[in-house]
Formats: structure tokens, C-alpha cells, sequence
């Protein structure tokens, strides 16, 4: 079986790795076609991949390992269902930085456990990020704990009522 990324580097994977990724036009249909197949069912063996796709066991083993290589795929994990895990409030916060501090601001909301995502955005905030826990409580204490980070001149807090389409597959 081929390794993946461990998950704290899936997770919290540097912009600069994005930025490296393979370029769509260097992906052929069968590329494509693992890709699809990988984003319904990353446990399906590669025997079953070629089958549905009609190359060989080997031919879809080697391309696995060439995107991982090359970064389109960047790891193999589950999708948790955060309610059932005791994340069931989910905040978005809007934050403004000052701007000699954003590099290390970015760093520093990195390392907070409920940070889950972190945009650069343009407009009026420089980034936006979304924040999962267990009730308001907690979500007060990652709040104050955005607040400290250097470089963090003001947050503005949106929590969701509800999810109505949340989709970590990306459209090929």
C-alpha cells in the first residue's frame, strides 16, 4: 500500500506547497479518473480503480504515487463528522491584521487546535477563518485566543446556524 501525508501535514499544509501543486493541464483523463474515483472512496484497492477506469492495477499504483508526488493529492483521510465528535458549533471570524505583523499573524493562528481553515482575502479583512467547538464557551476562549496572537488588530465573529452544503471534494 503507498504512504500518505500524515494528517497534521494535510491539515496544515503551507501556502507555499499549494502554490506547487501540479498544474490541471499536466493531468491526463486517467489522472482525472483516479482523482474522481479517490474523492468518493479513498479506500477503494487500485484493482477496483482500474477496473472502473480500464487501465491496469500498476498503471493506477504508479499515477497515485506521481500525484502525491507532484502534490495533487495531498493525503488519505477520514471525513469526521464534527457534531458526533462534540464540534458542533461552528464559527466563521473575520480578522483584521496589521499589516507589517500578517506573516507572522498567519503563523500564529496556525497553531491553534479549533483553527480549522485560514483564508488571505481581499477587502476590508485580511483574513477569514473557521473555527469548530463544543458550544459558546469554548468558542469565547478561541476567540480571546485569535485576539492574542501578534499582528491581530480585530475579529468579528459569524456563528452558523446551519450547514446547508459543506463539500471537501473538488470538482475535476
Amino acid at each position: 500500500m503507498m504512504e500518505a501525508l500524515p494528517l497534521e501535514k494535510v491539515a496544515r499544509l503551507e501556502p507555499e506547497s499549494v502554490l506547487e501543486a501540479v498544474d490541471s493541464s499536466e493531468l491526463d483523463d486517467t489522472d482525472r479518473g483516479i482523482l474522481r474515483r479517490l474523492q468518493k472512496d479513498a479506500r477503494a484497492s487500485f484493482k477496483k480503480i482500474a477496473d472502473e477506469i480500464g487501465v491496469s492495477e500498476a498503471t493506477v499504483f504508479v499515477r497515485v504515487k506521481k500525484l502525491q508526488e507532484k502534490g495533487a493529492i495531498r493525503g488519505f483521510f477520514a471525513i469526521v463528522d464534527a457534531k458526533a465528535v462534540g464540534k458542533s458549533l461552528t464559527a466563521i471570524i473575520l480578522v483584521r491584521a496589521m499589516p507589517r505583523s500578517f506573516p507572522g499573524m498567519l503563523d500564529g493562528l496556525k497553531k491553534i487546535d479549533d483553527v480549522y481553515e485560514i483564508y488571505d482575502v481581499t477587502g476590508q479583512y485580511s483574513s477569514i477563518i473557521k473555527v469548530r467547538a463544543a458550544n459558546t464557551d469554548e468558542l469565547s476562549k478561541v476567540i480571546d485566543r485569535i485576539g492574542m496572537v501578534e499582528g491581530v488588530a480585530g475579529t468579528e465573529t459569524i456563528i452558523v446556524l446551519r450547514t446547508v452544503k459543506e463539500d471537501p471534494s473538488v470538482k475535476i
